[in-house]
């Protein structure tokens, strides 16, 4: 196999079949790699997508059947239950996963992309401090750029030595396990409190979060996620007790999803030299909601923007690639980083103390809003002022509150000034800054 490839990509997820068609109808070659088979592709379950992802990544927005439904109504639950609130905007899509990867693989081939399904990657070939080819159980794949869609997988991360920037593992911590299920809803059950249309999110639970989704065709999505730390529950036992509580839910199982995924914020490089990393494997889904498909959707275009600029110029070195680096922070990048500053802190509050919080309105329709919405919004002076007011008798929980959200503007502060070049002596000061503005924050 002596052939060099100008692209060679492990993993056929959302983030590599986007990639992978841009760098391909750009004429440049490129092989995507996937160790499934090509009908496996995609978990067979539905998922929440937002639809400025379909739109920024030039993927079109999914029709029917892969939009399966239209949420109606998004309701906000506290962990007691006893506080409750709409979201005014909810710009999520419905999407059957499997669908949606079936038509981005489409589309893939379509623009000349050479895919190889069973095929196990195994690491990669470093020379010289650059990555020239892709290891697998079916031989070496020389290549002027490597690209790592693995997901939680990680596999050429793992095996590009600590100090070429990118971090070979992450802590247990930053990953949420997440279980889903799909069912059928018993008969006559729409008319005894099951809202069609109607998306329960019930936050703070567990360290993390659950939902019922019941949609018109007659099924329900009910599904959980507990932050990966010891003596965490298990989430199929969340979503098994839910079951076995509600009679309205059904015996017969539609789908059934599940896995760990990281929520943390955006690695500080996702660039080395010959080398670049997207999707899940960059820590690009929404901190506390554990939302992948989207980010992974817009760092896939930003990423090939870049990786073709510095094919085209000859240049995959670190310098070369690292105009994706600035570019995903300043679209995408600082408020992931902003609001992982709100999932640390909110992940570390007991739920009664969550419960009441919500109650008083110290955290409210906003700070949840921007969690879900992907964008942090500094409350203003004067509704800050009115949750300080409202938590006084709780005066400790409202210092650190208040702590939380300074420190959670620093830190979109200090990513708003990513370096937009490549400097050593400027990004390592700015790495430095990011690594101890987190570790106060999770002293809060």
């Amino acid at each position: 196999m002596n052939d060099k490839y100008d692209v060679v990509v492990a993993g056929a997820g959302c983030a590599g079949t986007v990639f992978s068609t841009r760098l391909a109808a750009r004429g440049f070659r490129v092989l995507l790699i996937e160790r499934k088979r090509e009908e496996e592709l995609g978990p067979d379950s539905l998922d929440l997508v937002d639809s400025e992802a379909f739109e920024f990544s030039g993927v079109g927005l999914p029709m029917p059947p892969e939009a399966c439904s239209q949420i109606r109504r998004m309701e906000v639950v506290s962990p007691d239950a006893a506080t409750r609130f709409n979201l005014d905007r909810f710009p999520y899509r419905v999407v059957d996963r499997r669908l949606l990867a079936r038509r981005l693989m489409e589309g893939a081939l379509e623009a000349g992309v050479e895919v190889k399904t069973q095929c196990i990657v195994g690491g990669a070939e470093i020379d010289n401090g650059f990555v020239v080819s892709v290891q697998t159980d079916r031989g070496n794949f020389p290549c002027r750029l490597a690209v790592g869609a693995s997901g939680l997988e990680r596999v050429i991360c793992r095996d590009i030595p600590g100090g070429m920037g990118i971090p070979r593992r992450l802590r247990n911590s930053d990953y949420i396990s997440i279980y889903r299920e799909t069912r059928d809803i018993i008969p006559g059950a729409l008319e005894n409190g099951m809202e069609p249309g109607l998306f329960k999110y019930y936050i703070g639970r567990y360290g993390g979060y659950s939902w019922v989704y019941p949609d018109e065709d007659g099924t329900v999505d009910i599904g959980t996620g507990v932050q990966d730390i010891p003596g965490a529950p298990d989430p199929r036992e969340i979503v098994l007790g839910y079951i076995r509580s509600n009679p309205s839910v059904g015996e017969k199982v539609l789908h059934r999803a599940g896995g760990r995924m990281p929520t943390r914020r955006p690695l500080n490089t996702m660039v080395t030299s010959g080398f670049i990393v997207i999707g899940d494997a960059a820590c690009q889904s929404t901190p506390f909601i554990s939302r992948g498909v989207g980010g992974a959707m817009e760092g896939a275009y930003l990423a090939a923007d870049a990786a073709a600029f510095a094919l085209e110029a000859g240049d995959v070195s670190i310098r070369g690639l690292w105009s994706y680096n600035y570019e995903y922070i300043r679209e995408r990048g600082a408020h992931m980083a902003a609001l992982d500053c709100l999932r640390i802190f909110l992940q570390n509050i007991p739920e009664k103390e969550f419960s009441w919080s919500m109650a008083k309105g110290l955290i409210g329709k906003q700070e949840i809003s921007s969690a879900l919405m992907g964008r942090f919004e500094m409350p203003t002076a004067q509704s800050r002022m009115k949750s300080i007011i409202k938590g006084l008798r709780s005066v400790p929980m409202t210092v650190r509150f208040e702590n939380a959200l300074k420190q959670t503007q620093k830190v979109l502060e200090l990513y708003c000034q990513y370096p937009r070049e490549y400097d050593p002596p400027e990004y390592d000061e700015w790495a430095r800054k990011a690594d101890y503005l987190f570790e106060d924050v999770e002293r809060i």
